[in-house]
């Protein structure tokens, strides 16, 4: 049921929709790499891969990562525009901390920001683009 008659429904192939739904692809393959390459994983990452201590650590990334993959394909399957820009929008903490974690863990300022810095500049693309207003149509 529609509570705003008056709007179109988000349409799947709409960029917002078809971005949206890359993320949750790309957080998918972030997940299953960390599952089944965890040093791989790790290495992209910004972790130091240098003993199995890092194992773990990358199991707790792997679930985050797929609990967000399947949140974001569910609020695009249920036409859940704004709920989507909402919840991209607070998912930017995820790469911000991680780019502190990274840096603190060894790795450069460039490579933070190269890797989750660009997540994070995503994210608020992406979530501005889907808290918009929607035109109305009659």
């Amino acid at each position: 049921m529609n509570p705003n008659p008056s709007r179109l429904p988000w349409k799947l192939t709409s960029p917002t929709a078809l971005f949206t739904l890359l993320l949750g692809a790309f957080m998918l393959f972030l997940s299953l790499r960390a599952a089944m390459d965890p040093i791989s994983a790790a290495r992209g990452f910004g972790l130091p891969d240098s003993g199995h201590e890092v194992i773990p650590w990358l199991y707790v990334k792997a679930g985050r990562d797929l609990c967000v993959a399947l949140a974001m394909v569910a609020l695009v399957a249920i036409r859940q525009r704004q709920a989507a820009g909402v919840f991209v929008l607070a998912c930017i903490v995820m790469p911000t901390v991680d780019a502190l974690t990274v840096m603190h863990g060894g790795a450069s300022l460039a490579f933070a920001l190269a890797v989750h810095g660009s997540a994070a500049v995503y994210g608020v693309v992406l979530a501005a683009a889907l808290l918009r207003p929607q035109k109305a149509t009659s």
